[in-house]
């Protein structure tokens, strides 16, 4: 019986083409799932979106599963989709060099299969599913925000601004601290801020759980930016004491302390902090609107 259903649901073209793009699905699976398991290891703070977005992706996908059923589309619509799905199916052999790439073609798939089967209004009627799945689709976004922020700002330009303030920072406890672009200099050592202490990595997470809250709550895009923004700037104002930590214990109080500090234990450590003080001045606030009340 099960062979037969699978015979009949690949007797259209159309059915066809869709099972060559999910085929696709199940050779990117297993590298999404690694590279996932990767960034929990090292501690990143851009997994924690990953997941969320997953989850409620696939929430709001059962939501929907039963008004599914495949509808009218037109015929530039399912050419248009046959085609992206397999552009994607043809080049994804030539992608595996990289993450981001198939990444890009398995987008580039989803869409096709979505445009091809219920058309364009899917995306109007589903704008919340369809920006989780965007967010889902790369196990790491963070990167790629991170090459554009690259190509976009001077060289170094928030790592030197996080170190000016750091120096500041211990200057007011009372550290003779001075700053040298990227270096903060203390009277036994100094300590270089490089990419990864800059705190761009968790705020760009938390922007993205900004994003993911005004898409839930059905909130208006001023106020979505508005807890976007809200979010970035918690992350960098954190970073400057989680940066202090990090230079004192790396000049005071020893290797191992830097090390405890500086890795995924540390990580985690200031990632709690910073999205307990995001939940009690943001969410907190956002949750005691009285719209929001009365959808509960």
């Amino acid at each position: 019986m099960n062979q037969n259903l699978f015979r009949d649901s690949l007797r259209t073209t159309h059915s066809r083409i869709v099972a060559f793009g999910l085929l696709v699905g199940l050779f990117y699976l297993p590298v999404w799932v690694v590279s996932l398991l990767q960034q929990i290891v090292r501690g990143s703070s851009g997994s924690v979106l990953t997941i969320a977005a997953t989850c409620l992706a696939g929430r709001e996908l059962q939501k929907i599963y039963a008004q599914l059923s495949p509808s009218v589309t037109s015929e530039r619509e399912r050419l248009l989709g046959h085609a992206l799905i397999l552009g994607g199916v043809f080049i994804f052999p030539f992608c595996r060099f990289a993450l981001w790439p198939q990444a890009l073609v398995w987008l580039m798939i989803m869409t096709g299969i979505a445009l091809s089967s219920w058309g364009k209004s899917f995306f109007e009627k589903n704008t919340f599913l369809t920006a989780l799945i965007v967010l889902s689709v790369y196990p790491d976004p963070r990167s790629l925000a991170q090459g554009l922020w690259n190509t976009l700002t001077p060289p170094l330009m928030l790592e030197k601004l996080m170190a000016w303030l750091t120096g500041l920072a211990l200057q007011a406890i009372g550290q003779p601290a001075t700053v040298d672009g990227v270096y903060i200099i203390l009277s036994s050592g100094s300590v270089e801020v490089a990419w990864g202490c800059n705190g761009f990595g968790m705020a760009c997470s938390m922007a993205g759980s900004g994003l993911l809250l005004g898409l839930f709550f059905k909130q208006k895009w001023s106020q979505t930016v508005s807890l976007m923004a809200a979010g970035i700037v918690l992350a960098l104002v954190l970073n400057v004491p989680r940066i202090m930590v990090m230079t004192l214990a790396a000049v005071y109080w020893g290797e191992e302390s830097f090390k405890f500090w500086h890795g995924p234990w540390g990580g985690q450590i200031f990632s709690s902090i910073l999205f307990t003080l995001y939940y009690y001045l943001v969410i907190k606030r956002l949750l005691s609107q009285p719209s929001l009340k009365s959808q509960a």
